[in-house]
């Protein structure tokens, strides 16, 4: 054979491997960066791009079902589907069952955090008793508890994490006055906690007049009397930063700051003022602004504003329209991730915004885009924000709206009797007293589980933070008798008899 020829053939040969090695290469690279992108073929062979689901739930370890397949692999658990809604079912033996129609969106995390199982069979155990209990009120982040009784001036603050719940007696006699126990016309309140459960902002109400007061839950020695320091009666007082030394203050329509290491207030930020909201350190409010028109007549413009703490005035965000004495407004704010966001209510219509707070001549409001412009069908009476300020819940009646900040989905819930509070039983979940009985649902409705019957519970329920008790309160009612005075037709002494409330803490486990 030709040598030269067949040396031709040689590299002829080793350029086409070389070819279709490279193009091999390119192609498996290719394919593996379709399925990172979470890109699988679907059963008539065309391409699709696939979602990642992540479930977690309390308890882990459960077994995950979907379209009616059991999975390998429990919770915590993760696995790429198909774009679209996938029936969800987590259960685990001896608990009840979660169900969930799940949208998945082609190639985005889905996150599930919210999953809870309940026990099938609760055991109640008696923690704490209190007589005449005035107020109870769990922290944020679950941890603790503070409860006051009527004829006592000792605010009790309890560690709910520990297997036996224990804590310290703070004295209130600061607060009343130097008094031994509230007045009969007395009522206390806990308006919010800071970040670290270290202190609260109370409010003490006695004959229609308010009292004001920052208490140090640490050193009870160092809480002030806000009312009286200043002077002022205040409408409403917000926590502005994470160890509560700064302080919102709203007064005859005024805002203001309070700064609670100097003891020093600031002038008015801005008047006129009807709602206000804070995330930390920047609060937003509507207000408005008196004018006349073209008729001469006096007329009033609403506006919605951002300020931040420290900058030398507010930038206005959205100027509202057709708005009256009547009209009602629901305001609240928060980040996600790293995304600020503001949501606003006016009557019916509900407006969230999100991006960017802006500064004082320095960014423009431009930097809030619209993110939901929405028609509830109600007018909102309430409206909360879970702990890590991804759910909006706003209710009225019997509607509920929820609003996802991670996913932008939305949920319009119908709900069995009217809402008097928007109570979150943990991150996620939320709960009511219905016929006497602790009723739960997921933020978007799912789920309503009937989970403790035959309970009289005026004040909170929470699952503590380690996700191992739910603690509500249940109310029994006891008789005492005392001796009067002796009787004129006889000599035996008359006897009075008196109905005391007795409240239980109780505590069920979640782990079994």
């Amino acid at each position: 054979m030709d040598r030269a020829k067949a040396k031709k053939i040689r590299n002829i040969r080793v350029i086409a491997t070389n070819i279709f090695m490279s193009i091999s290469v390119v192609a498996i690279v290719f394919v593996l960066m379709l399925i990172a992108m979470g890109f699988t073929f679907n059963e008539s062979g065309g391409l699709e791009q696939a979602g990642l689901a992540q479930i977690v739930s309390h308890p882990s370890g459960a077994n995950v079902e979907i379209d009616g397949n059991n999975q390998i692999s429990r919770t915590e658990f993760s696995k790429m589907l198909s774009a679209g809604k996938h029936k969800i079912r987590i259960s685990k033996s001896g608990y009840d069952a979660w169900e969930k129609d799940l949208k998945i969106d082609a190639g985005l995390l889905t996150r599930v955090e919210w999953v809870r199982l309940f026990p099938k069979h609760f055991e109640s155990n008696e923690v704490l008793n209190f007589d005449n209990l005035q107020f109870a009120s769990f922290s944020a982040d679950r941890k603790h508890l503070l409860a006051l009784e009527k004829d006592s001036s000792t605010l009790k603050y309890i560690d709910i994490q520990a297997d036996q719940p224990h804590g310290n007696d703070l004295s209130l006699k600061e607060c009343l006055n130097g008094k031994n126990k509230l007045g009969q016309n007395s009522t206390f309140s806990i308006i919010s906690w800071n970040d670290d459960n270290s202190k609260v902002i109370a409010k003490l109400t006695t004959d229609d007049k308010s009292s004001w007061h920052i208490i140090n839950l640490n050193h009870p020695d160092r809480s002030v009397n806000l009312t009286q320091k200043f002077n002022l009666d205040f409408e409403s007082i917000l926590i502005a930063n994470d160890s509560a030394s700064k302080l919102w203050v709203l007064e005859n329509g005024n805002l203001r700051i309070i700064d609670v290491d100097n003891l020093t207030i600031s002038g008015s930020i801005a008047s006129n003022i009807l709602k206000i909201a804070h995330n930390k350190n920047v609060a937003s409010f509507i207000n408005y602004e008196e004018k006349t028109n073209d008729k001469n007549e006096p007329v009033k413009e609403y506006r919605l504003n951002v300020f931040k703490e420290g900058e030398q005035g507010y930038t206005t965000v959205a100027d509202l329209s057709n708005i009256n004495d009547e009209t009602v407004f629901r305001l609240t704010m928060g980040t996600y991730w790293s995304e600020e966001w503001l949501a606003y209510s006016v009557d019916e219509q509900l407006v969230i915004i999100s991006g960017k707070y802006p500064s004082y001549e320095k960014d423009k409001a431009s930097s809030l885009k619209e993110r939901l412009n929405h028609r509830l069908g109600f007018t909102p009476q309430l409206a909360s924000v879970n702990a890590n300020q991804r759910i909006l819940i706003l209710a009225g009646d019997e509607n509920m709206f929820s609003y996802d900040l991670e996913t932008k989905d939305n949920y319009s819930i119908k709900i069995a009797s009217k809402l008097t509070n928007i109570t979150w039983l943990d991150d996620y979940l939320l709960w009511q007293n219905i016929d006497n009985a602790i009723v739960t649902r997921d933020f978007d409705g799912d789920n309503r589980r009937e989970i403790v019957p035959n309970v009289s519970n005026p004040f909170p329920a929470v699952i503590s933070e380690n996700n191992r008790y739910l603690y509500y309160f249940d109310m029994t009612e006891t008789e005492s008798v005392t001796e009067g005075t002796d009787s004129p037709s006889d000599a035996d002494p008359t006897t009075n008899t008196e109905k005391n409330l007795k409240y239980i803490l109780k505590r069920q486990k979640l782990e079994i």
